[in-house]
């Protein structure tokens, strides 16, 4: 092939004849061998399935009968769907290795735009769980220290940790719609709470969907009958 072109009018107005570039190109954990430059999307573009088409040329000026695609215009913005804090089969209502938090969205984000290069797979962090008087607090950092945009899960209750404890070692995984937390080993002692609450969870803005769409950042409620977290 001596060129690859694109029609992709139905998303930019007057782009008929786009010219495609070839190298290796990732997108969501997805492969390409050609991409165009940056275009510009018409605004605004109704949400929903648009076609385009592709055309070949090779070295001895023969064109390809263009060859249907689709893309999928995606205007709605993730947000928080559900929190657990859940027991990994160790002491009810303290924050002990293997217990896991589980942070729902409306849809999957883009794992890269939670931690540069990740792809969603299981991948070392530190969980931080700080003591707060109006109720103890979760958050999450990278490797080097700095926070990641998960936002911050509210415990409704104070007792878990006396000080600020670090779960080194930790771990992050997306499955689907959640990204689950697996607690590592602490940095000192933790202790247990009795008294059953509903953690709540509020957003960052921060990560976005494949569409580039920022998450929304009202605060969710862990679902089900109050429970002691851990």
């Amino acid at each position: 092939m001596s060129s690859v072109t694109a029609n992709v009018a139905a998303l930019t107005n007057g782009s008929t004849n786009v010219a495609l570039s070839a190298g290796t190109f990732a997108v969501n954990g997805v492969t390409y061998g050609y991409r165009s430059a940056q275009l510009t999307a018409t605004n605004p573009q109704a949400a929903g399935t648009k076609a385009f088409t592709v055309s070949a040329t090779d070295a001895a000026a023969n064109t390809s009968a263009p060859q249907p695609f689709s893309a999928v215009v995606d205007n709605t913005a993730p947000a928080g769907a559900d929190v657990q804090v859940l027991n990994g089969d160790s002491t009810p209502g303290k924050a002990e290795t293997g217990d896991t938090v589980w942070l729902t969205y409306t849809e999957a984000l883009d794992p890269d735009s939670v931690l540069a290069g990740w792809t969603g797979a299981s991948t070392t962090v530190t969980v931080r769980l700080t003591n707060n008087g109006g109720g103890d607090r979760i958050q999450v950092r990278d490797t080097s220290g700095s926070t990641l945009p998960l936002g911050t899960v509210f415990l409704t209750n104070t007792g878990y940790v006396s000080t600020t404890r670090d779960f080194t070692g930790s771990t992050m995984q997306q499955v689907g719609s959640v990204i689950v937390l697996t607690l590592g080993t602490p940095s000192g002692a933790t202790g247990t709470v009795s008294t059953p609450t509903n953690a709540t969870w509020t957003p960052s803005s921060v990560p976005d969907d494949a569409a580039g769409n920022p998450c929304r950042t009202t605060g969710v409620t862990e679902s089900g009958p109050a429970d002691v977290q851990f």
